[in-house]
């Protein structure tokens, strides 16, 4: 057990964590700085189906471990804490580690070159803060049918996979810059494909299917999309946003009008007013 001045220490330590967290808060927008663990979830979509493989006990880079199963939003990626309810268990953690007591190795789900924490956040966050460079896992592999060979973060990889199943399944050659972008767009040929385009999740995934998938694609892209293209191309969005394409303000207008969310095929306005800048769906 750790004593109460350890105990006192701890909580003083998570304490400048948190600190040190809101000021990234509060400073991230202007410098852009990629900080939220990814979502495993969200990315679940774009692994294809299969039984996990455990590959034992390893020694695994902290630097690896980039997101998290059902956790991400109680710590950064930095595996700083985002939640001041997590202060007592947090600093319990911490006095072990810093007596050098032995403490069970952390569950990660290991994806292509990266690790999503199952169970083991606070142990992870504690050595983070420790300095320690490595934690010993028991891990989980969730195989991949391809992976990038080059890329220069892990949305980078995560986004390439998207890219590459969204060109499997439909052969369009649309480029969206989004994270998650590409598995939304798979979304809206899948609304497309029901009739009447339900805007229920529950029910979309209820849906037969009655248009046949490559006539679903065309019917989409044809009917929905370069309609909506056309109309944010005269609209002169991309002058006011140069970095981002055309899917990107497609999917942009989406997320922002939850009546034109609720039905794939529509014709912004030009003069539809536009809440914040294109962001990343995970």
């Amino acid at each position: 057990m750790a004593s109460a001045i350890d105990q006192f220490e701890s909580i003083n330590r998570f304490t400048t964590l948190y600190r040190k967290v809101v000021w990234k808060k509060i400073l991230a927008p202007l410098r852009h700085h990629e900080r939220r663990l990814l979502p495993l979830k969200a990315l679940r979509e774009i692994l294809p189906g299969g039984e996990e493989h455990y590959r034992g006990i390893q020694t695994v880079p902290v630097s690896k471990i980039i997101g998290s199963e059902n956790r991400f939003t109680d710590f950064d990626r930095e595996f700083l804490p985002l939640n001041r309810k997590l202060k007592h268990r947090w600093a319990r953690i911490n006095a072990l580690m810093e007596k050098d007591r032995p403490l069970p190795a952390v569950l990660l789900i290991k994806v292509g070159d990266f690790y999503f924490v199952r169970d083991g956040h606070h142990r992870i966050s504690a050595a983070r803060a420790a300095g320690r460079e490595f934690v010993d896992a028991e891990v989980i592999e969730w195989p991949l049918a391809w992976q990038p060979e080059h890329y220069s973060s892990p949305e980078d990889f995560f986004h390439q996979i998207e890219e590459h199943l969204f060109r499997e399944k439909t052969g369009l050659p649309l480029q969206t810059s989004i994270l998650g972008g590409y598995i939304e767009l798979l979304h809206l040929i899948r609304c497309f494909q029901c009739s009447g385009c339900p805007s229920s999740e529950s029910t979309r995934k209820e849906c037969l299917g009655e248009t046949p998938w490559e006539e679903a694609v065309k019917g989409w892209f044809e009917n929905c999309y370069q309609k909506a293209a056309r109309a944010i191309e005269e609209s002169g969005l991309k002058k006011k946003f140069k970095k981002y394409t055309t899917t990107d303000l497609y999917l942009w207008i989406l997320s922002n009008v939850d009546a034109l969310r609720k039905a794939a095929c529509f014709v912004p306005s030009p003069k539809a007013k536009i809440k914040r800048k294109p962001q990343r769906f995970i």
